[in-house]
């Protein structure tokens, strides 16, 4: 039985990779030297020191001080989240609902203190929700090794297959499964093909994709579930889908999809509106592509929009379906987004990370699908 929830910080509970990121470039161009993100992608996760110390080294900088990064880091830090909402899915209740059936619930970070107070401060997770809190100050070795995940699950007298971690990062994931708890991947860093990859137990695209659980064993049902038979398998709306292994050959099979898009635009039947819609659907599972267009009729409530017309011919051939992508090209400009209905059904088969496109013959728009529908409604028993 699952007995312990032991959370990452960042990536996990607060959405500030992008904003810790954006001041380590920051920080090097004010000493002189141009960085990019993806310089610090392999050294999240791995503590404030790693952070930087892991960049100057890849640039041979021989001057660098890393105090001097450190106070500047954290200056604008705490100035940044305190005018924006950080919180990454529903990390306070999601928690606050954990401690409510029982569940014990530790906070394992590599990060300073000062951020782990800051964070939690920022999403309103006080010190009681909890019942232990370890920042990268409490061990010798900071992820990606595992003491502290192991120093948690000893300090909360908790055997190792009682335990889950919530991890997004290479460094944590590798943490993680050193310390042998039973790993979930969140993909709001990583694709969850790569977290699979690392060794994840199971993954989903954030915390809004796990319910709020009764009891214990609510919650047991549902990671066993997670873990065991659907080992492999990510949450797309409310099914569980094996994504298809991604390979380099993605931008041919998307331009594909535009294209396959495009013809079903031409066939669209719109007499009375004159407005035709293509949509063009990518599963997630095989790759495959399935098109449609709006189909409209005299009893205008009878009109079937070109997206809905895609996912149909998808369940059609393959039955339950993960959207990968969706493309949806229109002669309008700015290009035409999914009206309200279209986004309620997509969000059945689509996760927050499901790219939308919108294409005009001008214009190209690219949004995920948590941005077009931030609140899906979906079943409680949700598969």
């Amino acid at each position: 039985m699952y007995k312990c929830f032991i959370f990452d910080i960042d990536g996990v509970l607060c959405d500030s990779e992008d904003i810790s990121i954006s001041i380590g470039v920051e920080f090097f161009k004010s000493i002189g030297v141009q960085v990019s993100k993806e310089d610090f992608l392999r050294h999240l996760g791995m503590g404030e020191i790693e952070f930087f110390t892991g960049v100057a080294t890849d640039y041979n900088l021989h001057s660098y001080s890393y105090q001097r990064a450190s106070d500047y880091f954290k200056r604008r830090y705490i100035s940044i989240i305190k005018d924006q909402d950080i919180s990454l899915g529903n990390a306070r209740d999601f928690i606050k609902n954990a401690k409510s059936i029982g569940i014990k619930v530790a906070i394992a970070s590599s990060a300073p203190r000062w951020k782990c107070e800051a964070n939690l401060d920022a999403i309103g997770i006080k010190r009681d929700d909890v019942d232990l809190i370890l920042s990268g100050e409490d061990v010798k070795r900071n992820k990606p090794f595992g003491d502290i995940y192991s120093l948690a699950m000893i300090s909360l007298g908790i055997d190792k297959k009682e335990a889950i971690i919530f991890e997004d990062s290479e460094g944590g994931i590798k943490a993680a499964k050193e310390a042998g708890g039973f790993t979930l991947g969140l993909a709001t860093t990583l694709s969850s093909e790569k977290l699979f990859s690392l060794g994840c137990d199971g993954a989903v695209s954030s915390l809004s994709a796990i319910p709020l659980f009764t009891s214990q064993e609510d919650a047991n049902e549902f990671f066993t579930e997670l873990f065991s038979p659907y080992k492999g398998r990510v949450r797309y709306g409310a099914n569980l889908i094996t994504p298809r292994v991604r390979r380099n050959l993605d931008e041919r099979l998307y331009n594909q999809a535009i294209k396959e898009a495009w013809l079903a635009y031409n066939k669209a039947y719109a007499p009375y509106s004159k407005f035709k819609v293509g949509a063009a659907i990518v599963s997630a599972s095989s790759g495959r592509i399935y098109s449609g267009c709006n189909v409209e009729n005299s009893s205008y409530g009878a009109t079937i929009c070109a997206e809905r017309n895609a996912l149909t011919t998808a369940i059609t051939n393959e039955g339950v379906v993960g959207v990968e992508a969706i493309f949806i090209v229109s002669d309008d400009d700015p290009p035409a987004p999914p009206c309200a209905i279209c986004r309620q059904v997509l969000s059945e088969f689509s996760n927050p990370d499901t790219k939308v496109v919108l294409i005009s013959k001008k214009r190209r728009e690219e949004y995920r699908f948590s941005e077009i529908l931030p609140h899906p409604f979906l079943f409680p028993t949700s598969r």
